[in-house]
């Protein structure tokens, strides 16, 4: 009888990289150091001779037959789900460095973020320490869909916005009044810039629901960004570069001109470190 790791979901799995030969020997080692005496769940299933875990009983911790356990340590041609994937980290007793290397060896990608809060992935401690590093230069971190998970206190004092419940840069820039009279030649430096960058996250991340939603928020509060989207068709992925003038309270309305910078830590690759400098 074949399990639904056998058959799954064609959007939820990866089929062995060509290099998951070389994942075979850490699987492998991976098990084998692993006592199978001090996991209760296979102590209840009955006594083995023996202190190494077998490619059975990390077949019974993952839920799978032997033979698609086996199927992923000898690097046969298999499409694995995340889900499993992950399930074999939690079996072997993975590090986060072992699960990366584990899903890049198998499936050429990263494993899927896991931590959250309030639905959003939750930063790297370390990374939230950085931003503060930043002053006085503006420094936030957000998620895929612009979700801001952390601000310094520049960025809070220049933008309160973010201060509010779950900050959304996208949804603040084009929904609301105060960006438009904030952000200086609204239309043409942020709205024809950013829903280019909305077009191309919804394409790159087709079911993230989050990007969709948003984008039917803003077209639907927003006559402007409506009629731009439909009739502009530009892509802009990340604007290197580009500029913004800015008339801000805490500025006194005094015009300030501004660029960002996006960075990516390697730990959270989905997370987005962005640094917003002035321009003479």
């Amino acid at each position: 009888m074949e399990n639904q790791d056998q058959r799954p979901e064609r959007p939820a799995t990866v089929t062995c990289a060509p290099h998951a030969q070389s994942v075979s020997r850490l699987l492998r080692a991976w098990r084998e150091r692993v006592d199978r005496r001090r996991i209760p769940e296979l102590r209840r299933w009955g006594h083995r001779s023996g202190t190494r875990m077998s490619q059975a009983d990390v077949a019974r911790l993952t839920g799978v037959s032997e033979g698609w356990y086996r199927a992923l340590e000898t690097g046969a041609p298999r499409e694995f789900s995340d889900a499993f994937l992950l399930r074999v980290a939690e079996a072997l007793q993975l590090s986060e460095t072992e699960t990366l290397t584990l899903f890049l060896g198998v499936s050429g990608r990263r494993p899927p973020v896991s931590g959250t809060h309030d639905g959003l992935p939750t930063a790297d401690p370390a990374t939230v320490a950085l931003l503060e590093h930043q002053a006085p230069h503006p420094a936030y971190l957000s998620d895929a869909a612009w979700n801001i998970l952390a601000a310094n206190s520049p960025m809070t004092e220049w933008f309160p916005f973010a201060l509010g419940p779950r900050p959304n840069l996208m949804r603040w820039a084009l929904t609301s009044a105060e960006a438009r009279e904030q952000i200086l030649d609204w239309e043409d430096t942020c709205a024809r810039i950013y829903l280019p960058m909305l077009r191309v996250a919804s394409h790159g991340a087709p079911k993230n629901a989050e990007i969709r939603a948003l984008i039917d928020e803003i077209l639907d509060t927003n006559g402007t960004c409506r009629r731009i989207w439909a009739e502009q068709h530009a892509v802009v992925e990340h604007p290197g570069g580009h500029r913004l003038r800015l008339r801000l309270p805490c500025h006194g309305g005094v015009e300030t001109r501004v660029t960002s910078h996006v960075l990516v830590p390697a730990e959270q690759p989905d997370v987005r470190f962005v640094i917003v400098t002035t321009v003479d």
